[in-house]
């Protein structure tokens, strides 16, 4: 309970409130000052009431996102298990950790990183000894995430980093082992590397590109794997590699959804045999899956015991049967019709074909035969091709439908369809991690240092999913970079009084104030 004093300090009296408490150390009672009130005369009267005195000052720097992201490392611990796995001190271990909350914010480069965490709280909150700051102590921290070992192999403790943090996060849930895997593709920009090679990249490009391949979870949405992948190989490749590693991290009965561009024979049997479930959608191109998208007429299909509804209200048509796919002899599939989305897909081919039948523009033409891509035939008329009208008949039989599968036959229509939707999650992911976190450009010639890139890359989206997390929990409409922007002008000013120092952070709104507590950041600032 708080009550006032007055104490004599020289020929002066001064008035504190204070209060008592028990220090549990010596186990006798103390007093604390809360507020000092001024000076006062003998009845305790203020007479000289408190000022704060400013004389400069020195710095300021926005710190509202750095401690929202602080607080939810320090919730996971990430500092102790950095320690643990890297095998390093608590300041290299801090060191790791400022390469990941720089990922996520300001993206200095190594050379101003030093000078940007001295001035930051960071050497506060984790009583990091700033004389120890300078490139090559960061470098040493990077080094310890992944490094060439002195018989030319690679020991990569960021992989084992990932599996522990993987472990702490899901150590307080319940959820199903239900990931989503895909990969997002980067230009090199550099001279060389191993991973750098002609490749796929959207829009095209004459620069070499590399794979960043991420496994998510289904319900949280939070990083399982993150690895960087060769340019030049094939999405269905990759597979084998991931499911590797996922056995090496102890999972087992997993349930693995993936992208149609990773679906084939060899991959589906792979999957299975490593003991795990696969769902997924079944390339157009395959003959087996459009002889089943083509099975059943419109009438037989659009009926209410078949109808689903997204969650954004629109409702699709599914029905489930068993049905040898892709080399095995059996398999849960489901035949999924959009209506809206058939007729999108109609009435598009009807205006490239009436739009081929009516242009005289050479240019236009030779757009039209690419939008037609199949359909454009060879012939000797003015516009050097024709319409196969009978392909186009046969493709509108499967417009609006697509064909998924699912090696766990329990799993019904609805279901399936639910679960792949989600998938979209995993497109959001890399979304931010390309957008906020900054994956590219990537400029890392040597293999070691783009192995512990994923690595950094793991830790910050790991930060970002987990205060979307917490976050969501009151304010579910509420997005991170949404948070983010909320919070961007908490300050931390250095204030110079004589030859003392001071911090203060900026006063929070409600809103703010709020916001920190709840991801717990509240107590740093």
């Amino acid at each position: 309970m708080a009550y006032r004093v007055t104490r004599r300090v020289g020929k002066y009296l001064y008035r504190y409130e204070v209060e008592s408490y028990r220090d549990p150390v010596k186990k006798q009672p103390r007093q604390r000052v809360l507020h000092f009130l001024g000076r006062v005369d003998k009845e305790g009267r203020v007479v000289i009431p408190p000022t704060i005195r400013v004389d400069s000052i020195s710095g300021s720097l926005p710190v509202g996102a750095l401690a929202l992201f602080y607080a939810v490392a320090r919730e996971l611990d990430m500092v102790s298990h950095i320690k643990e796995v890297l095998d390093v001190d608590h300041d290299s271990a801090v060191h790791v950790l400022c390469l990941v909350l720089n990922q996520i914010g300001p993206r200095r480069p190594l050379s101003d990183l030093p000078a940007w965490v001295a001035r930051s709280p960071i050497p506060r909150w984790e009583r990091l000894d700033v004389r120890r700051l300078d490139r090559e102590s960061f470098e040493r921290a990077r080094h310890r995430l992944c490094h060439t070992t002195a018989d030319g192999g690679l020991e990569d403790l960021g992989l084992k980093l990932q599996e522990a943090m993987t472990k702490v996060w899901r150590g307080d849930t319940r959820e199903p082992a239900q990931f989503y895997y895909d990969i997002t593709r980067q230009v090199h920009y550099g001279n060389d590397c191993p991973y750098a090679e002609p490749g796929y990249f959207p829009g095209g490009t004459n620069k070499n590109a590399l794979g960043f391949g991420l496994v998510t979870s289904r319900h949280r949405q939070h990083p399982v794997l993150c690895r960087a992948i060769r340019g030049s190989r094939s999405d269905t490749l990759t597979v084998q590699d991931v499911v590797n590693h996922l056995k090496a991290q102890g999972f087992r009965n997993l349930t693995l959804i993936l992208d149609r561009g990773m679906i084939s024979r060899e991959s589906v049997e792979f999957v299975v045999k490593s003991g795990f479930d696969l769902v997924g959608l079944v390339p157009e191109t395959n003959q087996e899956a459009w002889d089943y998208v083509t099975r059943w007429p419109g009438m037989e299909l659009e009926r209410p015991q078949y109808l689903v509804e997204r969650s954004s209200g629109a409702k699709i048509y599914a029905r489930a049967w068993r049905a040898p796919l892709l080399g095995r002899k059996s398999m849960r599939v489901a035949l999924v019709v959009d209506s809206m989305r058939a007729a999108r897909e109609r009435l598009e081919r009807d205006g490239f074909i009436s739009a081929a039948e009516k242009t005289t523009s050479p240019k236009r033409l030779r757009d039209l035969r690419e939008d037609l891509g199949t359909l454009a035939i060879p012939a000797s008329e003015r516009r050097g091709f024709a319409v196969d009208t009978a392909g186009a008949a046969e493709e509108g039989r499967g417009d609006g439908r697509f064909l998924m599968f699912s090696t766990d036959g329990t799993l019904g229509a609805e279901q399936m369809f639910r679960i792949y939707r989600q998938k979209d999650e995993i497109e959001k992911a890399f979304q931010t991690i390309e957008g906020d976190l900054s994956l590219g450009p990537v400029r890392h010639r040597r293999r070691d240092r783009t192995d512990g890139y994923t690595t950094a890359i793991y830790l910050a989206y790991l930060l970002w999913s987990r205060a979307q997390e917490r976050i969501q929990r009151k304010f579910p409409g509420l997005t991170v970079s949404k948070a983010l922007s909320l919070v961007e002008d908490v300050h931390l000013v250095r204030v110079q009084a004589g030859k003392t120092t001071s911090e203060w952070t900026t006063r929070c709104s409600a809103e703010q104030a709020e916001l920190l507590k709840l991801v717990g950041a509240s107590r740093f600032l």
